[in-house]
Order: structure tokens, then sequence, then C-alpha cells
């Protein structure tokens, strides 16, 4: 019966030992742990949804190879600005920001090779990079306003 109480007792001590969570541990999970999409806020929002239209207004000129390479560097400039907007404008810190810089890199260099492509980077598949990363960003990120790029509107 002794045994049984220092087990217990032992068992107690080590559970209040364990470090305490702060506040923002125990809304956001650390790096690595995340099980649900990262927060955004209206800068990100209204950036993304920015981004978005640029691209679905542009989509078919590269699909159909009709967009002249005035109207792409345009395209892809406005895209960066964009894109550049959101991280200065964004609250974003921590994991939510790093994953977003790096989504919009893979949107802007993939639209950056529709203005210039490259023998590695055909302006098709830059297009086809920054829809990835696009299709990607509702499974990353909580965005309530994001409708997919498909979306009939």
């Amino acid at each position: 019966m002794t045994f049984i109480l220092r087990v217990i007792v032992l068992a107690l001590m080590g559970g209040l030992m364990t470090p305490a969570l702060s506040a923002a541990e125990k809304i956001v999970p650390r790096a690595g742990f995340a099980i649900a999409p990262l927060p955004t806020d209206e800068a990100v929002q209204s950036g993304m949804a920015a981004i978005r239209s640029l691209v679905i207004t542009n989509h078919s000129l590269v699909t159909h190879r009709r967009m002249p390479p005035d109207h792409a560097q345009r395209f892809a400039a406005q895209v960066k600005v964009e894109a550049d907007k959101i991280l200065a404008k964004t609250s974003l810190s921590g994991e939510a920001l790093d994953k977003l810089k790096a989504l919009l890199e893979e949107v802007v260099t993939g639209l950056g090779a529709v203005a210039k492509p490259t023998e590695q980077l055909s302006a098709m598949d830059g297009l086809q990079r920054a829809d990835a990363a696009l299709a990607r960003y509702p499974q990353e990120f909580d965005d309530p306003t994001w409708k997919p790029l498909q979306a009939v509107e």
C-alpha cells in the first residue's frame, strides 16, 4: 500500500514539474505540432484575395499563350507588389509568418517565370507552381474569405 502511495505521489510531482504552457502556446501549437490551419489577419486575407483576382484575370492569357511580354511583366510585378504589401502590413509572426513568406515566394517566383521564362522554368511551369501554392493556402491558413481559383463566382 505504501509503495502505491509513493508511486502516486511521484507521478503527481512529476506532472507538477513539467513547464507550464504560455497563453500563446495554449492557443497556437508550437512549430511541428500544428493541428489546425495557421491564423490570418485582414492584411493577409485582402492581399491574397487581390493576388487571386490577378491570377484569375490573367490565367487564360498564359495558358492560351496570348499574353504579350509587356503585359506579363506588369502582371508579375503587380503580384510582387501585393505580396510585399501583405508582408509589410501583416501582424503575423513566428511559424505563420514563415509559412506565409514561403508560400508568397512560390507564387511570386512562379509568376515571375510568366514574365521571364528560363530554361528551368517555363511560363506554364511557373503558372502551375503559383497555382499549386495558391491551392495550398487554404490548407495551411485559416482564411474564411478565401475562394479557390476554380470557384464558380
